[in-house]
């Protein structure tokens, strides 16, 4: 359940939340503070140029309720503010403090970037699976603190093992305290996560597409280190 699978963003919209204009999709070049729920953001965002006003994408209500897999049965609502104090996401188990998909009877937060985390996402060419199950003795690669209250919420795994025969575990609230590491994790198509030919395919694509980008980037900044850097990156791939 990935909205940006799916889901094409309108390069303009008007928002609740900040109604004297509209907001405006833009793709940031540095990471931003989202000004609807708090948390931190980059890529791809709606921005208000003049007040200086920046949401993620998913931070835009749905047009109906959310349905998320991890709770069935339930729909949760879009709401611009928590219904209370204290209230914790039950994905990264951060406080919420702004924009939070709710439900009543169930008792349920999600941040709106972790109602949409993807099942399945490729890290320093290692993929890592969603589990919402809780796990005492997972040790974070990134925080790598023991017996951590993340623990009790949801993470990555590796779908493969180390060398030293364990999986890799990364926090959902770990990651999104170093996001953008949405430049660093990276969305799979869920349909490749039982076709092992189809996703070495896209790992090459993707490989190339992100050296593509970066060029792009160089040449549009005339930055000439950059620009040979990644024209010998071009040059690697190619030659494997």
């Amino acid at each position: 359940m990935t909205r940006t699978e799916n889901t094409a963003e309108k390069a303009l919209i008007s928002h609740p939340a900040h109604p004297q204009h509209q907001l405006q999709l833009v793709v940031a070049t540095e990471k931003f503070q989202c000004n609807g729920c708090k948390q931190r953001g980059a890529g791809q965002s709606y921005r208000c140029e003049p007040c200086d006003y920046d949401l993620h994408t998913v931070c835009v209500p749905p047009e109906t309720p959310l349905k998320h897999p991890r709770f069935n049965g339930c729909e949760l609502c879009f709401r611009l503010e928590p219904p209370g104090p204290g209230r914790s996401c039950d994905a990264c188990g951060d406080v919420v403090l702004g924009f939070v998909y709710f439900n009543r009877e169930r008792d349920i937060d999600l941040h709106p970037a972790c109602a949409f985390h993807p099942q399945l996402v490729e890290i320093d060419g290692t993929l890592f699976e969603l589990h919402t199950e809780k796990d005492a003795a997972l040790v974070c690669r990134r925080c790598k603190v023991k017996d951590a209250r993340r623990n009790s919420y949801w993470s990555y795994r590796s779908r493969d093992r180390r060398e030293d025969g364990e999986l890799a575990y990364l926090h959902v609230g770990c990651m999104i305290d170093g996001e953008g590491s949405a430049s660093e994790a990276q969305s799979v198509p869920t349909e490749l996560l039982n076709a092992p030919g189809q996703m070495t395919w896209y790992k090459s694509i993707w490989k190339l597409t992100k050296i593509v980008a970066k060029l792009a980037y160089y040449l549009l900044s005339f930055d000439g280190t950059g620009i040979t850097s990644m024209a010998g990156a071009v040059a690697d791939y190619f030659s494997k």
